[in-house]
C-alpha cells in the first residue's frame, strides 16, 4: 500500500533534522566545472567522460537513527555544467543494496536546491534509488511533492561495495517546479543519503553534506555554476533515433494515444535495455480526460525483425528500473505507470487500464502472453485489472487489499471515535497510510460500508478473474489485515501494544454484510489450492535467502485457478508493515509456468463474456456510484475485439467455446457487429 515516493515524503524532513555536522573536506562553496561534453547517465562514472569536473573527496557523516551513532564515509563528488545542463556524480561506500518497497527497505540519494535564502515553493530536488528516479519540488517548508513533469535523469549502480550515482538535469526546463537557473548563477544546495530507509528506521542511516537537513536552507552550502560555457547538444537527455521513429509509427487505436517523452539506454549485465518515458490519455474517476505517465522497457534488439514478446505489466505502483530491466533480460517487454501522485486505491485503476490497453496493442507485444503483477495497493490494482482483461496468462498480486470498504474503515477507526490518549502506544506504519485513505473519501464517499466501496473491491469481481492467480497474505500484516481473507488465520494480538479500542474485527468496523465479506467466503473451494507456511518455515526461508542471496519462490498449484499462500507470522504488531519477516518472496516460477501454458478454453466464462460485452457497449458496471471506470469507447472496443481474436485463434475448441457462450447471451448482450461475428467463424 505504499510507493517509495509517497511514503518517504512525510518522513524525510523529520528524521534528517538531527544531522547537523558539516561533511569533512567539503568546501562551503562548490564551484561547478565547465562541461564540454555531456556524460552518459548510466551510473558508471568514467574518468574520461567526467574529466572536465574536479573530484572533491570528503567524509559524509552517517547517523544511525535509532542508535544515534555517527560514522563517516569517504565519498567523491564531481559537479560540472554546460549552458543547458547540470551534471553531478557521487561515489559513496555502501556494503549492501537495499531496494525493497514491500517491506520498505531502500537506499536513496537526493540533491536539494534553494534559489533564495530560504526554501520556497517550487525549489527543486532530485532523488534516485536503485532503479528509480523521482523529480520533486518543495510545496511548503517541511513538505514536498512529485513534479507533474519529471525532468532530468539519474542512475544509481552498485559495484564492489560502492554506489556510483549520476544525475543530469536541465538548467532551465521551463517547469516552475524545477531548478530554473542560468550559467554563472549561484544556488544553495544540499546532498542527502539514506542507507536502508525503513518505515521503522530500525537499520536506517542518514547523512547530509551540509547542516540544516532538507528544511533549513540557510545552513546549506552554495553551488556556483560555471559561466563561460556552451550548449552541449542535450545528448544526456536524448535517446536512440530508432526508438523515436518506432513510436511515431503507432497510429492505430489505442496505440496512437501514446507519446514518447524521453528514452535512456540502461546498463545491463546481459543485453542493452531501452527505457522509454511516455505519456498517454486516460479518463479519471469523474470522466475527465487526463494525462497519465508511464514507463516502457524493451531490449535494444527490438529494432531488429523479431517475433513478438510477452508483456510484464507492473500495476499500481511504479516498478523500479532495475527490476524492470531484469524482466527484459528474461524476454519481456515491461510497462508500468510512473509519477502518479495518488495511491492506486485513490486514483482507481483507470490509468493502469488505459496504459494496459495501449501497450497490449503494440506490434511487438504478444497479446496471448500477458502477466500482471503488483504488491499491496498494486496487488489490488492487479486483481481489478485481471477482472476486466482478456485473455491473460496470469496475475501475481502480493498482499493485496481485497475488501476496500473494510480496509478503509480499519484505517479510519482513529478518526471515527477511537479513544485517544497522549500516552497511547504508537502505530507508525498504520498512521502513514491514514492521509491516503482520507483522500479516498473524496472519491468513493464517506460511507465505507456502502456499495461503492465494495463494488470497487476485488472481492466484488472474483467471478470475472478467470486467469491463473498466485497470491499471498500474512497473518501479521498491519496494512492489509488477514481478517478480509479468512477467520482461520486471525491471530489474537496484544492489546497493550495498541491504542485503546484498536480493532481488526470487521463486525466492529463495518455495518454491511459486504464490508465483512472474506475471500474464502466468495471463492469456491474447487477453484483454489491453499498453501499454509508456519512461522518456523517462514523463519527458515528468511535464513536461506540471507545465505543464498536469492529470493524464496512461492508455491503454486498445478491445476487450480487460484494459488493462495498464507504466511503465519504470528499476530500483528504496531511496527510491522506487510510482513514481520523480510523474506524476499518471488512469483517468478509461477509466471514462467503461466507463460509456458497456453490460454485455457475455460478462461472464457459466461460472466467474463458478459463483462466484455458490457465494455464493448460502453456500459459502466457501477452507474449508481457516479464514477467512471471505462476507457474511451473506441479503445474499449478495440481491446475487447483484440482479446477475443487472440482467444479464438488458440484452437478450434476455443472458437467453439466462444460460439457457444455468445449464442447463449441475452439478445441485449450480443452487441458485436455481424461482420465481426463472421470473422470469428460464428456465422450469423
Amino acid at each position: 500500500m505504499k510507493s517509495i515516493s509517497l511514503l518517504i515524503a512525510p518522513l524525510l524532513f523529520v528524521i534528517i533534522a538531527p544531522v547537523v555536522a558539516l561533511a569533512d573536506g567539503l568546501p562551503k562553496t562548490i564551484t561547478s566545472s565547465p562541461c564540454r561534453t555531456a556524460p552518459e547517465i548510466d551510473g558508471r562514472i568514467g574518468d574520461e567522460e567526467w574529466k572536465d569536473a574536479k573530484a572533491i573527496e570528503f567524509e559524509l557523516p552517517m547517523l544511525k537513527v535509532i542508535a544515534k551513532v555517527t560514522a563517516p564515509r569517504v565519498c567523491r563528488l564531481r559537479v560540472m555544467n554546460s549552458a543547458n545542463g547540470l551534471y553531478v556524480a557521487l561515489s559513496i561506500p555502501d556494503e549492501t543494496v537495499n531496494k525493497s518497497l514491500a517491506p520498505l527497505d531502500f537506499d536513496l540519494a537526493l540533491l536539494a536546491f534553494c534559489r533564495g535564502k530560504e526554501l520556497a515553493a517550487g525549489d527543486d530536488r532530485k532523488a534516485v534509488g536503485p532503479g528509480i528516479f523521482i523529480d520533486k519540488h518543495v510545496t511548503t517548508p517541511g513538505k514536498d511533492a512529485d513534479d507533474k513533469k519529471q525532468d532530468g535523469r539519474a542512475v544509481m549502480v552498485h559495484d564492489q561495495g560502492t554506489y556510483s550515482i549520476e544525475w543530469a538535469m536541465p538548467l532551465d526546463s521551463g517547469d516552475v517546479e524545477d531548478l530554473r537557473v542560468k550559467p554563472g548563477d549561484a544556488v544553495r544546495f544540499n546532498l542527502a543519503y539514506f542507507d536502508a530507509f525503513q518505515a521503522d528506521l530500525k537499520e536506517t542511516q542518514i547523512g547530509t553534506a551540509y547542516p540544516g537537513g532538507l528544511d533549513r536552507a540557510g545552513e546549506w552550502g552554495t553551488l556556483q555554476l560555471a559561466a563561460n560555457v556552451e550548449h552541449d547538444g542535450g545528448v544526456a537527455f536524448q535517446g536512440p533515433v530508432w526508438v523515436r521513429k518506432l513510436f511515431e509509427s503507432f497510429r492505430s487505436v489505442p496505440a496512437n494515444r501514446l507519446r514518447l517523452i524521453e528514452t535512456t539506454r540502461m546498463p545491463s549485465t546481459r543485453q542493452p535495455v531501452i527505457k522509454a518515458l511516455v505519456e498517454f490519455t486516460y479518463r479519471d474517476p469523474r470522466g475527465k480526460e487526463t494525462i497519465g505517465k508511464g514507463k516502457l522497457f524493451f531490449p535494444e534488439t527490438l529494432q531488429e525483425p523479431a517475433t513478438s514478446r510477452p508483456l510484464f505489466f507492473g500495476a499500481g505502483y511504479e516498478l523500479d528500473d532495475a527490476s524492470a530491466a531484469g524482466h527484459v533480460e528474461r524476454g519481456f517487454v515491461v510497462a508500468t505507470p510512473r509519477a502518479l501522485e495518488a495511491n492506486p486505491l485513490v486514483r482507481t485503476i483507470n490509468p493502469d487500464a488505459a496504459l494496459l490497453h495501449i501497450v497490449r496493442s503494440l506490434p511487438f507485444v504478444d497479446d496471448a502472453r500477458v502477466v500482471i503483477a503488483g504488491g499491496s495497493a498494486g496487488g489490488y490494482a492487479t486483481l481489478l485489472l485481471a477482472a476486466e482483461t482478456f485473455p491473460l496468462s496470469g496475475a501475481a498480486p502480493d498482499v493485496p487489499p481485497v475488501n476496500w470498504g473494510y480496509n478503509a474503515a480499519y484505517f479510519l477507526q482513529k478518526e471515527r471515535g477511537q479513544k485517544q490518549r497522549t500516552d497511547a502506544p504508537k502505530t507508525p506504519v498504520f498512521d502513514v497510510i491514514i492521509p491516503i485513505v482520507k483522500q479516498g473519501l473524496g472519491v468513493y464517499g464517506d460511507d465505507t460500508s456502502g456499495e461503492t466501496y465494495f463494488r470497487n473491491s476485488p472481492l466484488a469481481h472474483l467471478e470475472t478473474i478467470t486467469c491463473p492467480v498466485s497470491v499471498y497474505w500474512t497473518t501479521a500484516d498491519m496494512l492489509v489485515p488477514i481478517d478480509q481473507v479468512g477467520p482461520k488465520w486471525v491471530r489474537p494480538f496484544d492489546a497493550k501494544k495498541f491504542p485503546a479500542e484498536f480493532t481488526f474485527d470487521p463486525t466492529k468496523l463495518t455495518t454491511s454484510p459486504a464490508g465483512r465479506m472474506r475471500v474464502v467466503e466468495v471463492l469456491k473451494e474447487t477453484d483454489y489450492e491453499l498453501f499454509e507456511l508456519s512461522e518456523e518455515t517462514v523463519k527458515q526461508r528468511l535464513a536461506q535467502t540471507q545465505s543464498s542471496k536469492q529470493p524464496a519462490e512461492l508455491p503454486f498449484s498445478a491445476d487450480k485457478r487460484w494459488s493462495i499462500t498464507i504466511l503465519d507470522e504470528g499476530a500483528p504488531e504496531p511496527q510491522v508493515g506487510h510482513t514481520k519477516y523480510p523474506v524476499p518472496w518471488s512469483q517468478r516460477k509461477f509466471i514462467d509456468k503461466a507463460l509456458a501454458t497456453k490460454i485455457a478454453a475455460e478462461q472464457l466464462t459466461s460472466a467474463k463474456l458478459e463483462r466484455l460485452m458490457g465494455r464493448y457497449a460502453g456500459q459502466e458496471w457501477l452507474p449508481s456510484g457516479g464514477l467512471t471506470h471505462l476507457d474511451d469507447p473506441e479503445s474499449e472496443r478495440s481491446d475487447v475485439l483484440r482479446g477475443l481474436k487472440t482467444y479464438v485463434a488458440v484452437s478450434p475448441d476455443h472458437a467453439r467455446m466462444f460460439a457457444d457462450l455468445y449464442a447463449k447471451l441475452p439478445a441485449s448482450r450480443r452487441v458485436l457487429p455481424a461482420e465481426i461475428v463472421a470473422k470469428f467463424g460464428l456465422g450469423k
